[in-house]
């Protein structure tokens, strides 16, 4: 265990110029401006299949307002964690929003940044293209080469290397390490021009068999584009999080909109003709009508899958909604006592108990790391706080540890 160098805060924050290099790779020292210590309000939000992002302040008299150029310049978020004696890149994102707020008494500037997630947002396939029985690993891989090398027409680039986005490819265990082949079920897909490359692979990411994602910033300047399967985390039962000692506050929130027996996706019909039949699936559950074992009633959802036109995939894109939505689950968020935190403990999607015995919850139950923030004060002190149970609706992320019913709800 090494302590925190004496004279410093436990996060730091680096400058960079965006480098758009082909061939050798540089280390993320070649492209250093400036260590930002006049960084105030920083802020890392991670969201489990989203884009990170990454907030900061400055004086807009300091030298070093002027430094951070809107789209031009990174910036990475060091946390120095004690076990490996060395700062941990946590966040490499591009500034793509700044605001500046001046009176007669001050002047300050927020920047933003979101990872190389957010720019795959930001990519659209302009060229069509067709995958038929491969693996949803190598759809993804080509997705992201497409990201990296977009076509203007077939067969010609001429955009890169400003499109390159320095981010590779790479299929891991839900732990994190290496995997070996495979990558789940084989899929067709038809991608038309317009199709955004970010969209596509969570599209796919969601259906039954999908997987969970994230772009991990790795040293050696590139970032990793990790496709988790058959999901992100593991079982934890050394990391507990306990009301009183591990938790020193919570919210909890249950939703009816994050819920829903029945869904129903409209596909595309590949039809001009507008008395052509309805492409559509439609699956429920048995709590829709179970009045007697689950007194909840009907609840319907409908969702628009324009992009889907074979039926097969449609069935699977209701099959994956209804997963994930057919369960209710309280979503918490846990403020964790000052040090209970520890690097990689919880991880992204790792499965933890959760106690809370206050008011009037009685929990002992499991439940899944989906958000981590951290709120980095500015005597280098951190405020962590995790957001567990299931994603916000607008994740449409599949809660793939949940095994409670509605029956359970109240103790929970």
């Amino acid at each position: 265990m090494t302590a925190i160098p004496v004279g410093r805060g436990r996060w730091r924050v680096t400058l960079h110029r965006r480098l758009f290099t082909t061939g050798t790779q540089p280390t993320w020292r070649d492209s250093l401006i400036a260590e930002m210590t006049d960084a105030r309000g920083r802020q890392l939000s991670r969201e489990l299949n989203n884009a990170a992002a990454f907030t900061f302040t400055i004086d807009g008299e300091s030298t070093q307002a002027a430094l951070p150029l809107e789209l031009a310049t990174e910036v990475r978020a060091w946390r120095w964690d004690e076990t490996q004696g060395a700062d941990v890149c946590m966040f490499r994102g591009v500034i793509d929003h700044s605001e500046d707020q001046i009176t007669e008494q001050a002047s300050v500037v927020t920047f933003v940044a979101h990872d190389m997630l957010g720019l795959l947002g930001r990519r659209l396939m302009a060229v069509p293209w067709t995958f038929t029985q491969v693996s949803q690993d190598t759809i993804v891989s080509g997705l992201l080469s497409f990201a990296n090398n977009p076509q203007s027409v077939p067969g010609t680039y001429p955009f890169y290397p400003g499109s390159e986005l320095q981010v590779v490819w790479s299929g891991v265990n839900p732990d994190g390490s290496q995997r070996a082949g495979g990558g789940g079920t084989l899929r067709d897909r038809t991608y038309p021009g317009n199709t955004i490359i970010g969209q596509a692979i969570d599209d796919l990411a969601h259906v039954i068999d999908g997987f969970d994602y994230d772009v991990a910033p790795i040293e050696a300047f590139r970032d990793q584009l990790r496709v988790f399967y058959p999901s992100q985390g593991v079982q934890r039962d050394d990391v507990v999080l306990a009301y009183g000692a591990t938790v020193a506050a919570l919210t909890r929130t249950v939703a009816s909109g994050d819920y829903a027996n029945y869904v129903r996706v409209v596909g595309n019909k590949a039809s001009a003709d507008p008395a052509a039949p309805q492409l559509a699936a439609q699956v429920w559950n048995a709590d829709a009508n179970d009045v007697t074992r689950t007194p909840v009633g009907l609840w319907m959802t409908g969702e628009n899958a324009s992009d889907v036109s074979v039926q097969a995939t449609l069935d699977q894109t209701a099959q994956g909604r209804l997963a994930f939505l057919g369960i209710i689950v309280p979503t918490y968020t846990l403020n964790l006592a000052p040090g209970a935190y520890r690097y990689g403990s919880p991880n992204m999607g790792d499965t933890c108990p959760l106690l809370i015995n206050a008011g009037r919850l009685n929990v002992n139950t499991s439940v899944r790391v989906i958000g981590i923030t951290f709120d980095i004060g500015d005597d280098g002190q951190e405020d962590v706080n995790l957001t567990v149970g299931r994603p916000a609706l607008m994740l449409a992320d599949r809660f793939t540890k949940a095994s409670r019913d509605i029956d359970a709800l109240a103790r929970r």
